[in-house]
C-alpha cells in the first residue's frame, strides 16, 4: 500500500510538472529560479537584468541547486584542468578546491564549519544553536572545513585527470541534492531565519523538480550520478533527521553542511 501511494505521488508530481510546462513563460521562470539561487549561492556574477522583477518562492528556486552545483563545479575546475597539462595534478586538485569555495562553496562550508563547531560543544537544542549562530568559527569548526577541502582535493587528485570536469560537474550538482532532500525533511519551528523560507516550502514536489535538475547531470558521470543520487538522498534525509531530533529542527546551517557531506560522498563514489 506504502509503495502504491508513493507511485500515486510521482504520477502526481509528474503530471503537475507537465501542467505548469505548458503554461507560458514557464522557461522563464525556471531561469528566475536559476538566478535568484545563483546569486545566493555563488560568488560569480551574473549581469543585473537578469534578475527578476519578482522574485520566485525561496523553496522553487533550491529545486535548482543540482544545476547550479554542476556549473558551478564545472566553471570552477576547468581553470585547474588546464593548469594539469603543465602543473602537477596534486597541485592542480588543490588550486581546483581553492577556485571552487572562493567561487561558492565556501557558503556551503560556513554552515558545515558551523555544524562542526555545534556538535563539539557537546550541547543540544537552542544551546547548540546559539553555537552554531555564533559568527565567530571554534577550533572544532576549522578543522571541520580544513577537513572537507582537504577530503575534497585528495579525491580529486586520485581521479583520472581527463575525468575531473566531468566529475566536478556531478560531484557539485548531485552533491546538492543533499539540501534539497534535507529541506524536504527538515522542520523549521523558528520564527525567523536564514532558511526559513527553504525549509517550510520545500515539500515533495519541489524535490521531485530538484531530481529532475539533476538528471541533466546524468550523462557527465553516469555512474556517479546513479550512485550518487540515492546515497545524497539518504545523507540529506539523515542530517535533517538528526538535527530535527538533536537541533529542534533543520536550519540554513544543516542544509549546506548537506551539500557539503553529498558533494564527498559523490567524489568517493566516483574515486573508488
Amino acid at each position: 500500500m506504502k509503495r502504491y501511494y508513493e507511485v500515486e505521488k510521482i504520477e502526481e508530481y509528474a503530471g503537475r510538472f507537465k501542467d505548469e510546462a505548458k503554461r507560458p513563460g514557464f522557461f522563464g521562470g525556471l531561469c528566475s529560479r536559476f538566478v535568484v539561487l545563483w546569486t545566493l549561492t555563488a560568488r560569480i556574477p551574473l549581469p543585473k537584468k537578469w534578475w527578476p522583477e519578482i522574485a520566485p518562492p525561496a523553496a522553487d528556486a533550491l529545486a535548482m541547486m543540482p544545476l547550479a552545483g554542476g556549473i558551478l563545479g564545472f566553471l570552477s575546475t576547468l581553470p585547474a584542468w588546464l593548469l594539469a597539462f603543465a602543473v602537477p595534478p596534486a597541485a592542480c586538485a588543490w588550486i581546483a578546491c581553492g577556485i571552487y569555495t572562493i567561487a561558492g562553496w565556501s557558503l556551503h562550508l560556513d554552515g558545515w564549519g558551523d555544524l562542526w563547531d555545534g556538535v563539539g560543544s557537546g550541547r543540544r537544542g537552542e544551546e547548540m544553536r546559539a553555537v552554531m549562530k555564533d559568527s565567530r568559527s571554534g577550533s572544532f569548526g576549522v578543522a571541520g572545513i580544513v577537513l572537507a577541502i582537504g577530503v575534497r582535493a585528495a579525491l580529486l587528485s586520485v581521479i583520472d585527470m581527463e575525468q575531473w570536469l566531468a566529475v566536478c560537474v556531478v560531484a557539485g550538482g548531485v552533491g546538492r541534492f543533499a539540501s534539497a532532500a534535507a529541506a524536504c525533511v527538515g522542520v523549521y519551528p523558528w520564527e525567523a531565519g536564514l532558511g526559513k523560507d527553504f525549509v517550510t516550502g520545500f515539500k515533495g514536489y519541489q524535490l521531485f523538480c530538484a531530481f529532475l535538475a539533476s538528471c541533466l547531470l546524468f550523462p557527465f558521470a553516469p555512474l556517479g550520478w546513479l550512485i550518487g543520487v540515492p546515497l545524497t538522498c539518504l545523507a540529506g534525509v539523515a542530517l535533517a533527521l538528526w538535527a530535527n531530533r538533536a537541533l529542534d529542527g533543520t536550519n540554513g546551517d544543516i542544509l549546506g553542511a548537506a551539500a557539503v557531506l553529498g558533494e564527498i560522498l559523490v567524489l568517493i563514489a566516483c574515486a573508488v
